[in-house]
């Protein structure tokens, strides 16, 4: 038993995960936390939804006036967590918690194993994976994050679980290390069933986070720069094929209509990266070639793959990080929050050089440097369990404005569209199944003419602005405006002078500083009978006259047309019955995409976009009208799933074929 725990790695994984477990096992028993600043509201809001829509979310309603599941966010995460709820018979948000929670702690765990399979010692694999687990070296290199922590020795990556609500991300950083060093591994067999636990963790990186697929992106480059000479070139062909091989498994999760969506978003959502490509993109490259040129000659040292890989990493992601945080350039999007991993580069660092120095300690005096070690340990220990006990604070709900106002929406609007904005829009789908115009994550956007609605009702305070959102909120379908006064529990509180609202919009309902108003657009549902002169027309690069829209608003209000009643029959099906004469247009307010199609008395008819981005329908009917309008998925829906069951289905062939080549060895 002695020989095998001093072999094993299993000791050292179950004590850090233990040890993580117990500073954060109240995500375990908590449902809603006292962070609603946080952005995990949205998180809830998708495994929610999935978890009471299984087989039926292909088109996800509730945000940006609709758009496709894959555009809402990267789905591993919020699968795993409507999974858990279903099966458990429990919240989504405390599903979340708990599934959060099993990610956090098996963090450091992934860290030694990575550092082992690379090299290292298990001694400096577990101090590193220690450091890890009990220190943020972000706070001692980052004013701004040690302001925020309130100090050097705080918990960043809890705080950015708990605070923040960055559950994907936390979750991306667990799975980055296996990744490593399932490509090391990979590299030293150069066999097909090594190469897939690799895509494998690479393609569960890419489904759970964006950020942190950047940051794995960057790992694997340094991985390869640390190679020896004679492996470098084998480690670039494992890394593409592996590449190759994760998007495959990936594809149907992330398709590339969906890639083209995030990429089309990156310049409004990322200013400052757009800017750092077009003016000094050069930079990046520079790095990259530094580290190329650090990673060949580290190779030239005594210095082991795992170390060289820490050196390599740390410098990095401590660059990009920095550089934004002093210089505000963005060589990649959304650097600050690479902070995490250059934690991790980090404590590799500081676990080689605590492993170092203990070696060079004579034996017997050893035992006596780990009973004073044993203090300081203990101290972070408690600090870090502290800090969790604030940070996993149970809310009362009844006293949140974000909560009682989804509950009033819920019971009062029936699934009609409203605008939020602010904390209570993280919020609202967390309890309610509202419709959004706006909603969470802008990476998945696909209608231009939403931001410019957002900054108008949020920050234009003129009253001619003030009176314009009207028209624009009618022409989209909004039916109800959330605006948080003073008094509001609204986190942010967006909307500048939320007075000015008042007199031009009927109040519905006032609670915890939130008033509810009401936008008059005389038929509440989302189609309307129209005539081809009264819609928006398509410009290039979007463009619109305010006339158009008040044109188009007007027409959709017009009591002297048909009335057209909307009824979703499903999540990704509509009903609509109307009366149309011969020439009329439906318009319905709910986005355009490739695979919306129509049918009228299982006649197909043409279906296409206005200058808005909403859908418009031809009918081509006369008296009573029914259409069935249908999301078929997009375009590339179907080739995204051939090639991902492909690719699973080579995983699965090589792993029989190894294991037939095994069996038939023995």
């Amino acid at each position: 038993m002695r020989q095998w725990m001093a072999r094993s790695h299993i000791p050292a994984v179950f004590l850090l995960t233990a040890l993580n477990l117990a500073v954060c096992w109240r995500l375990f028993q908590v449902e809603y936390m006292d962070e609603f600043g946080s952005i995990e509201g949205s998180f809830i809001a998708i495994a929610r939804y999935v978890s009471r829509h299984w087989g039926d979310f292909s088109w996800f309603p509730l945000w940006h006036c609709g758009m496709p599941f894959q555009d809402t966010y990267v789905p591993v995460l919020h699968m795993m967590v409507a999974i858990a709820a279903s099966l458990g018979k429990i919240s989504a948000a405390r599903a979340y918690h708990g599934v959060t929670g099993v990610t956090y702690a098996l963090g450091p765990a992934t860290v030694y194993w990575m550092a082992v399979r690379m090299g290292a010692h298990r001694g400096a694999a577990f101090l590193s994976a220690l450091f890890y687990s009990l220190f943020s070296p972000s706070a001692l290199l980052m004013p701004d994050v040690a302001q925020d922590l309130g100090g050097f020795w705080s918990a960043r990556r809890l705080q950015v679980l708990t605070v923040y609500g960055e559950g994907p991300h936390i979750t991306a950083m667990t799975i980055l290390p296996v990744a490593i060093l399932a490509l090391e591994n990979a590299l030293a067999r150069r066999t097909g069933r090594a190469l897939a636990p690799a895509a494998l963790a690479i393609a569960l990186v890419l489904l759970t986070n964006v950020p942190g697929t950047g940051a794995l992106g960057l790992a694997v480059f340094c991985w390869i720069s640390v190679q020896p000479a004679g492996r470098r070139a084998a480690a670039w062909v494992v890394a593409a094929s592996a590449a190759v091989f994760a998007y495959g498994l990936a594809c149907y999760g992330v398709p590339p209509s969906a890639l083209a969506t995030i990429g089309a978003n990156m310049g409004s959502m990322h200013p400052d990266y757009a800017g750092s490509l077009k003016y000094e993109s050069l930079l990046l490259l520079l790095a990259l070639a530094a580290v190329a040129a650090g990673g060949h000659l580290l190779a030239r040292t005594r210095l082991p793959l795992w170390l060289r890989f820490a050196i390599l990493y740390f410098g990095l992601i401590t660059a990009v990080v920095l550089a934004a945080d002093f210089r505000k350039l963005e060589l990649v999007p959304q650097p600050l929050r690479m902070q995490l991993e250059m934690e991790m580069g980090a404590c590799l660092l500081l676990g080689g050089a605590a492993w170092a120095i203990y070696g060079r300690i004579p034996r017997w005096i050893r035992p006596v440097v780990w009973a004073a070690c044993l203090a300081p340990i203990a101290v972070q220990f408690s600090n870090y369990r502290t800090e969790a006990q604030i940070d996993t604070q149970p809310v009362d709900l009844a006293s949140r404005s974000e909560y009682s106002t989804a509950q009033w929406l819920d019971a009062n609007l029936h699934g009609q569209r409203v605008y939020a904005a602010g904390s209570f829009s993280f919020w609202l789908n967390a309890f309610s199944e509202t419709p959004q115009m706006m909603g969470c994550c802008l990476q998945g956007q696909s209608l231009p003419v939403l931001d410019w609605v957002h900054y108008l009702v949020n920050h234009m305070t003129d009253p001619k602005d003030t009176e314009a959102t009207k028209a624009w909120l009618q022409a989209l379908g909004v039916d109800a405006l959330v605006v948080s006064g003073p008094s509001s529990t609204d986190k942010y509180q967006d909307i500048l002078q939320p007075s000015r609202f008042e007199g031009l919009y009927p109040v519905l309902h006032r609670e915890h500083g939130d008033t509810i108003y009401a936008v008059p657009r005389g038929r509440p549902s989302l189609a309307h009978v129209v005539r081809t002169e009264d819609l928006v027309p398509r410009r290039p690069g979007g463009r619109m006259d305010y006339s158009e829209v008040v044109k188009f608003a007007q027409a959709l209000g017009d009591s002297s047309r048909p009335f057209a009643s909307f009824e979703w029959l499903r999540g990704d099906t509509a009903r609509i019955r109307t009366n149309a004469r011969p020439g009329d247009l439906v318009s319905v307010q709910v986005a355009w995409f490739r695979g919306w199609k129509a049918w009228v008395r299982e006649r197909q008819v043409p279906v296409s976009a206005d200058g808005l981005g909403l859908i418009a329908i031809q009918p081509e009917c006369e008296g009573d009208c029914e259409i069935l309008l249908h999301f078929a998925g997009r375009p590339d829906g179907p080739f995204a799933a051939v090639v991902s069951v492909a690719s699973f289905a080579l995983m699965v062939a090589l792993f029989c074929r190894s294991a037939i080549i095994m069996n038939r060895m023995q």
